[in-house]
């Protein structure tokens, strides 16, 4: 414990030392020097992110595989359907008919070495830098922070029912659409998400909700938010883009 306690602050330390130096190089550049914190926070985002590109490439590959399997994976399901009046007539059928599915789903990803979860993998890199920076903009490491502000935001360690300008509303309402617009994106070309209808309910649910936990969230956190979904957004429709268009898998005789 004591160990996993020395790695977490260890992080903490790293990030603040980094905010530190970003702000150093940031704080003699005329007009921007006035907002040295908050360009060393966006800094530090692009920084991450960068970091985490390799995971994103894959992430990408990921999603092409499982695209490129859409019309066995249809097979499966058309072969074994089993729909919700099944459910309710014979459910030990529908349980069966469900299981069966999801065996040779299974299946067909291993044969194809295909990870249904690859396009979660830089979100869960992305958590302990995420939960790092709210307790960094928490605990006496953002002394220096505090009363540093960012176009019309007043204060970067307090959140926008604390009263840190009306430019924390604003950052509060980008992050929801910018969040809702690159999930969308990823929805586009996925077809195991896209297909999903619990997917397309958290598509608007987790927007909405993440704006509301946003707003009892410091600025500064908000603003690292809101530059991560930008980059998002932007390497997603360049990889979207640039990648080449799948091969149908041909379907089992």
């Amino acid at each position: 414990m004591d160990f996993l306690i020395g790695i977490w602050n260890g992080l903490l330390d790293g990030l603040a030392a980094i905010l530190a130096t970003f702000q150093g190089v940031f704080e003699p550049i005329p007009l921007v020097g006035a907002w040295s914190w908050a360009f060393s926070i966006i800094a530090l985002t692009v920084v991450v992110r960068v970091l985490l590109l390799p995971l994103a490439i894959k992430q990408t590959r990921s999603m092409r595989a499982m695209q490129s399997l859409k019309p066995e994976i249809d097979r499966i399901q058309k072969k074994y359907k089993a729909d919700r009046s099944m459910m309710k007539t014979d459910p030990e059928k529908y349980r069966a008919r469900k299981q069966k599915q999801q065996e040779e789903t299974m299946k067909l990803y291993k044969e194809h070495n295909v990870n249904p979860l690859g396009g979660c993998l830089p979100l869960l890199a992305q958590m302990p830098i995420f939960i790092a920076m709210f307790r960094l903009l928490t605990t006496e490491r953002a002394d220096p922070l505090q009363g540093e502000g960012f176009l019309l935001v007043d204060d970067l360690t307090v959140n926008a029912l604390q009263g840190a300008g009306i430019g924390a509303w604003f950052l509060v309402l980008a992050m929801g659409i910018t969040m809702y617009v690159s999930q969308r994106q990823m929805m586009a070309n996925n077809p195991a998400s896209a297909d999903n209808p619990q997917m397309k309910i958290m598509l608007y649910l987790m927007p909405v909700m993440l704006t509301i936990f946003a707003m009892n969230f410091p600025v500064g956190l908000v603003l690292y938010w809101v530059t991560t979904n930008l980059w998002t957004m932007g390497q997603q429709y360049v990889m979207f883009r640039g990648a080449s268009a799948p091969q149908p898998a041909k379907a089992k005789s």
